[in-house]
């Protein structure tokens, strides 16, 4: 009768003897996005970034395209106008009844340089529009694949939230970065307060491109937006205050990290906007 096979002994495992009997010490553990990326070396891509080959698209009352500033930055002018029931977007004359565009836009192509611009007006000569000329310039925009959209307005009426809700959707995965003005009475205003673009709000900063950055708020930025030189129609320029002035100054900061990082989401350009902000002391 043969015996059972009994278990081979086991070896005791040690690690090998470290010099001087220490192990290694641990490297110190990251404690915020700050600590992982070189907000140095951002800071050199932002200032080599112009802009080139990226498409704006200013959601707004139109730009005077000839204005001087402007420098033959505008590639495209547009209108949404009515079809029958619906809305459409057409070409259009380069022509803005009440400013507000071309300030936009000039203070777009004031920092970054090299982006081409594309007017969409869906605000008419008595500086008002309806919501559904709003979807109708956004969806627009999205649908050419703009690279930034700039939406220096919003609307306080919530019927308008869901479809709103899914065009931002829609640019956000498509990878469309949507810039928007918070409201200027503190009020919900949509597309501003989703959590899928990158919101705006107003602030006097001495230099034009400064900003910080609050996260877990709606309105995520402050930009420079009190008295902000800029052109407004008859060739001339006007100072302008409102949050409305202070969305374009962050469009800029976009087109120019786009042109410099053309693959760069809308997810990443919130994370690189973070590590660039002003209040570096807010962790």
């Amino acid at each position: 009768m043969t015996e059972p096979a009994k278990p081979a002994p086991t070896a005791a495992i040690s690690a090998a003897p470290l010099s001087g009997g220490k192990p290694p010490a641990a490297p110190a553990p990251a404690t915020a996005v700050d600590d992982l990326i070189s907000a140095d070396r951002l800071r050199r891509l932002l200032a080599e970034g112009n802009g080139a080959g990226v498409k704006v698209a200013v959601i707004d009352t139109g730009v005077e395209a000839s204005h001087p500033h402007l420098e033959n930055c505008v590639k495209g002018c547009y209108e949404v106008v009515r079809r029958g029931m619906n809305f459409a977007c057409q070409p259009c004359a380069p022509v803005d009844h009440v400013g507000h565009g071309t300030a936009c836009a000039g203070i777009i192509h004031s920092y970054a340089r090299q982006a081409d611009i594309y007017s969409v007006r869906v605000i008419g000569q008595n500086a008002s529009g309806t919501g559904d000329q709003f979807l109708a310039g956004l969806a627009w925009a999205i649908e050419q694949k703009m690279d930034v959209v700039n939406l220096s307005l919003g609307t306080t009426q919530r019927r308008f939230h869901g479809t709103l809700h899914d065009l931002a959707d829609r640019a956000y995965f498509q990878g469309t970065i949507l810039v928007a003005a918070a409201n200027n009475y503190q009020q919900a205003s949509f597309p501003a307060v989703f959590a899928s673009l990158i919101a705006v709000d107003n602030q006097s900063f001495p230099d034009p491109l400064a900003f910080r950055y609050h996260l877990g708020r709606p309105i995520e930025v402050e930009a420079q937006g009190i008295y902000v030189r800029a052109p407004t129609v008859g060739g001339k320029y006007q100072l302008w205050t409102g949050t409305s002035f202070a969305c374009p100054h962050i469009s800029a900061i976009v087109a120019r990290l786009r042109s410099v990082l053309p693959t760069v989401t809308p997810f990443q350009v919130k994370t690189l906007l973070w590590c660039l902000r002003g209040n570096l002391e807010e962790k």
